[in-house]
């Protein structure tokens, strides 16, 4: 009763299995069946059993069908495990899980068809549905069907369907056959067992498809499997390289073959089908160029070309270049190495040709199943301009912040008889970036047969690179002690509140809103500082263990004279190397500090210790203290390079010898001498290493700036027994901090009345106390700021005053002078811009006319005079002649000592008046000839009004060399009342 639908005839759908004695015993009369593989194609296409399957069929009652187990235990559990019931309603089905443990769901290895479970049905007909059987296992399967009407008319019919698979006789010990990787024209083989459970022997034959029988074969094809037996046949997989083109359809997943191969069966309508698979691989290796050419080769130096080699196995593949050249080597490892699977290697090719001339030749790359893959070459010897005398120079060890030098000779050997253009030959060596190595000179131009020194300095550093991941590191470090700090203060503070929360409560806690913003993280924003630094130099040089660098230096050479306007115009075949060996070892000294700072630098390709002095005044003296540490187990001696024999430079304490990691104090000075900048070095010699001291210092010259810079500071007008201030700005323009000090060249003097107008000290008070004080007297200006100089003006009596401030710097011989002056009023009010011959009540430098003129003396009830003078021309066509005054207030510029600090009466009226008598009727023509305007008026205090004279020569009085002399009173109102006699004079001038 079984059947097989022809579509699934071709396919692999029998499972096989092996009988074993011991499980017989256990489960029956069940057939044995083989382990399954957990390979998914075995699963999909090697694991169907054979089916009793109908396309169209009902089944009823419960009949066993033929190759169902006999065992009652086996078919119980078949009906419980198997059994799925299914609801069939309108063409909707449901499956019940077979547990309530298992969550997943199953398809039922027998189930109905979809388009044919549901629909409708006319009355009086037949409607046929497909039910699928598709099994997994070799054993009875049941499962039942529930048939339900839309109306529920008819109650539900329950219809139970079984069926039964069983074994084919013969099958393959393994379904799927793996190979592996194999390589295209390798032999490759393996046995294939088939066995036979039936009674009897059945004559078997391999067939394989036609595209695969050039690189497929088993042997033998035919055979007769005994019963009850096994047959073990050979099969041979030779895969060759037209594999790929001719047999794509059986490749998948890349390069994964998968070869179908059945075993026909006599009087067996099912052929019993298993796989061969196996990862399929060419074997080529390929070069990144078809050729290599090396180009121009100097005779004494390599010329050396990258290329690559890629290995297209899946398989790695050792491999070597052989039989080379003797002038031909291949790098790394002598050309000898494995390619991994995909991997393209770098390589270079390394020539030194030894003659003249034009060189072809064949590298050869030979793998380990003796394939051989040529690379053309080709390169030309030539003779390079220049010749160096030691192509390898190795300098001693060096400690770090030592210098040591080296040279070799650079040498034209060009014939003299050969032409100045072609004999002269020029040369420029370049040291790679980040070596701490100088060439001196790096460029030059040599004649024919000429031969030139060339100096290397190496002088180690460290890298700042690791100076700056040093640094980073040590802020890291800080920063996270830091906050480890606060969450311990944090924390204790937190403990804090609960234990008083037992006694008086706590408050509330306000939990954070997710909306806020988080705090920043400290360790994104950290910053390097300069000492930062230091300190990372200082930790590395002391951790400094040793180092080594093996460097080529490229000399390019040309023919002609090199110019600073156009580079060598150079080939590379002409390019001589210099291998340098660098060796750096750990110092056994450092300059740990400066007065206690670290002042350790760096300067331009060595790493120097910098002392700088900074900027110093000439003449001055400047000290710094330096501490020397030793970082060494053993006992440091130590001595000192002469310092400069001009006394610029000065070691002031003596040198001590020092213990394993001790410190030594150096005291130096610096004491310019000029303008200059000044740099010496200095060597501290120890046993093994030399630190060289690099001292820096500049001698400027102090610029002081004085604000006014007229040099004169009028102070103003002020009441006698009143103090007025006014102030005056220094300015440092200088480089450096400047100290100052000021005095009055009055203190000079103990006698200043009486003195003469063209005198810089002006009169005194009549106490003897100097009128003028400066504050503050002394102090220190820094760079680029300012100070101001307040100046107190204390006056005991109505007279003008004037004295000269003196600024000093400190050890310098230039000084300042500021010229100040102000005048005292006995009244708020007073005149300014006449003229008097009273010397002591003026500062200005009276005019020669007044020695002529007959000067009356005044009343004592005024308090002084002074003139105004006309000069009057007689060829100026409008006769009218101008001249001002201006009468000031000086009420509340000054305050009384005794109210200093105090807040000043806002109800005092502090105004004044002024008010000018007309002329005399004496005067006759005079009267109308002068125009005061104004006549009167008010005065605001702290402020002054002009007053304009305008004067018109009466004609009858106008007369070439006479003078016209008239006068009037001034009256001025103040805190008190007060007249001027005010003389107008007149000169008819031609």
């Amino acid at each position: 009763g079984a059947g097989t639908k022809p579509e699934q005839s071709s396919g692999i759908n029998a499972e096989y299995g092996e009988e074993k004695e011991e499980e017989e015993e256990d489960r029956g009369n069940e057939v044995a069946t083989p382990p399954r593989t957990e390979d998914p194609e075995f699963k999909k296409h090697c694991s169907e059993p054979t089916a009793d399957l109908m396309s169209t069929v009902t089944f009823a009652g419960s009949e066993t069908l033929p190759g169902t187990p006999t065992s009652e235990k086996k078919e119980e559990e078949v009906g419980e495990e198997s059994r799925e019931i299914s609801d069939v309603s309108l063409g909707r089905a449901t499956t019940a899980p077979a547990a309530e443990e298992e969550e997943e769901v199953v398809v039922p290895d027998i189930s109905l068809d979809a388009k044919s479970s549901k629909g409708f049905i006319a009355p009086f007909s037949t409607v046929q549905v497909e039910v699928l059987y598709d099994p997994r296992t070799v054993a009875q399967h049941v499962n039942s069907f529930l048939v339900t009407v839309a109306d529920n008319s008819i109650d539900p019919v329950t219809v139970t369907v079984k069926a039964n698979t069983i074994d084919l006789p013969i099958y393959v010990q393994e379904q799927t056959m793996y190979l592996k990787y194999c390589m295209v024209d390798r032999l490759y083989q393996d046995s294939v067992v088939l066995h036979n459970r039936a009674t009897s022997a059945l004559r078997i034959k391999f067939e394989i498809p036609k595209a695969l029988k050039d690189h497929v074969d088993v042997l033998p094809q035919n055979g007769v499997v005994q019963a009850n037996s096994s047959f073990s046949a050979q099969l041979k997989f030779i895969p060759l390289s037209s594999i790929f083109e001719n047999c794509k359809k059986y490749f998948s997943d890349g390069q994964l073959l998968k070869i179908p191969v059945r075993v026909k069966v006599a009087d067996q309508t099912r052929s019993v089908p298993f796989t061969v698979s196996a990862h399929v691989t060419g074997t080529d290796v390929s070069f990144s160029a078809k050729e290599l050419d090396f180009g121009c080769c100097s005779i004494y130096e390599s010329a050396r070309v990258k290329f690559s080699m890629t290995n297209h196995c899946l398989l790695p593949q050792l491999f070597g270049f052989v039989s080379l050249p003797d002038f031909v080597t291949i790098q790394p490892n002598d050309g000898f190495g494995t390619l991994l699977p995909g991997e393209t290697l770098n390589l270079e090719a390394v020539v030194h040709a030894k003659v003249l001339g034009d060189h072809t030749f064949n590298i050869t790359c030979t793998t380990e199943i003796d394939r051989h893959f040529s690379l053309r070459c080709k390169a030309t010897g030539v003779i390079p301009h220049l010749e160096v005398s030691h192509p390898l120079i190795r300098f001693a060890p060096t400690a770090l912040g030592d210098v040591r030098q080296a040279s070799f000779y650079i040498s034209n050997n060009a014939r003299d008889g050969q032409k100045t253009d072609q004999g002269r030959k020029s040369f420029h060596i370049v040291v790679p970036e980040g070596i701490d190595l100088i060439v001196s000179p790096s460029v030059g131009t040599l004649n024919p047969g000429q031969r030139l020194r060339v100096q290397l300095t190496f002088g180690p550093t460290l890298k700042p690179e690791d100076i700056e991941n040093e640094a980073m590191e040590a802020a890291k470090n800080k920063i996270l002690e830091e906050i480890e700090r606060k969450k311990r203060e944090d924390e204790e503070a937190d403990k804090l509140p609960k234990s008083k929360a037992k006694k008086g409560g706590s408050k509330p806690i306000t939990p954070k809103s997710p909306h806020d913003a988080p705090s920043p993280n400290p360790l994104d924003s950290i910053v390097i500082t300069e000492e930062n630094r230091i300190a990372a130099m200082v930790k590395l040089k002391t951790n400094f263990q040793q180092r080594f660098d093996k460097i080529l230096v490229p000399c390019f050479t040309a023919v002609g004279e090199c110019s600073h306007d156009s580079p060598i115009d150079y080939r590379m075949c002409d390019t001589i190397y210099l291998q340098v060996h660098l060796p750096a070892v750990k110092p056994e000294l450092i300059l740990l500090s400066q007065n206690d700072a670290f002042g350790v630098g760096c300067g331009d390709g060595i790493s120097r210790s910098v002392v700088d002095f900074g900027n110093v005044c000439i003449g001055q003296t400047k000290k710094l203290g330096l501490t020397l540490k030793s970082i060494t187990d053993n006992a440091v001696k130590l001595s000192c390079s002469p310092f400069p024999h001009d006394g610029t430079f000065q070691k002031v304490n003596a040198t001590r010898n020092l213990e394993p990691h001790g410190l030594h104090q150096m005291l130096l000075e610096f004491t310019p001498k000029r303008v200059a900048k000044y740099y010496e070095t200095v060597e501290v010699r120890t046993e093994r290493s030399t630190l060289h001291l690099h001292l820096h210092g500049s001698g400027v010259e102090p610029c002081l700036v004085v604000t006014p810079e007229s040099g004169v500071l009028d102070i103003g007008h002020v009441m006698v027994g009143e103090v007025l201030m006014s102030n005056f700005t220094l300015t440092n323009k200088s480089e450096i901090d400047l100290q100052y000090s000021n005095s009055l060249l009055s203190e000079k003097f103990s006698v200043v009345q009486g003195l003469s107008a063209d005198s810089e000290v002006g009169n005194s008070n009549a106490s003897g106390i100097l009128p003028f004080q400066c504050s503050p007297h002394s102090g220190t200006i820094k760079q680029g700021q300012s100070q101001e100089i307040c100046v107190r003006f204390t006056p005991d009596q109505q007279d003008s005053y004037r004295d000269v401030v003196i600024v000093k710097l400190l050890n310098q011989p230039q000084e300042t002078r500021i010229a100040v002056s102000a005048h005292a009023w006995t009244g708020s009010m007073y005149p300014v811009g006449g003229k008097t011959p009273n010397p002591s009540l003026t500062l200005h430098t009276l005019v020669p006319q007044l020695d002529s003129l007959n000067l009356e003396s005044e009343p004592e009830e005024m308090v002084g005079s002074f003139y105004i003078f006309f000069v009057c021309s007689m060829s100026v066509e409008k006769q009218v002649f101008t001249e001002t005054m201006q009468i000031g207030n000086c009420r509340g510029a000054g305050t009384k000592p005794e109210l200093i600090g105090s807040k000043v009466d806002k109800g005092v009226k502090l105004s004044g008046d002024f008010v000018f008598d007309p002329l005399k009727a004496d005067f006759g023509p005079l009267v109308k000839a002068l125009v005061v305007n104004p006549q009167k008026g008010t005065v605001d205090a702290g402020a002054q009004a002009t007053v304009s004279f305008q004067f018109t020569p009466p004609k009858e009085l106008v007369e070439l060399g006479a003078r016209i002399t008239f006068n009037t009173l001034l009256t001025l109102k103040g805190e008190t009342n007060e007249q001027f006699r005010v003389n107008f004079v007149a000169e008819i001038v031609e």
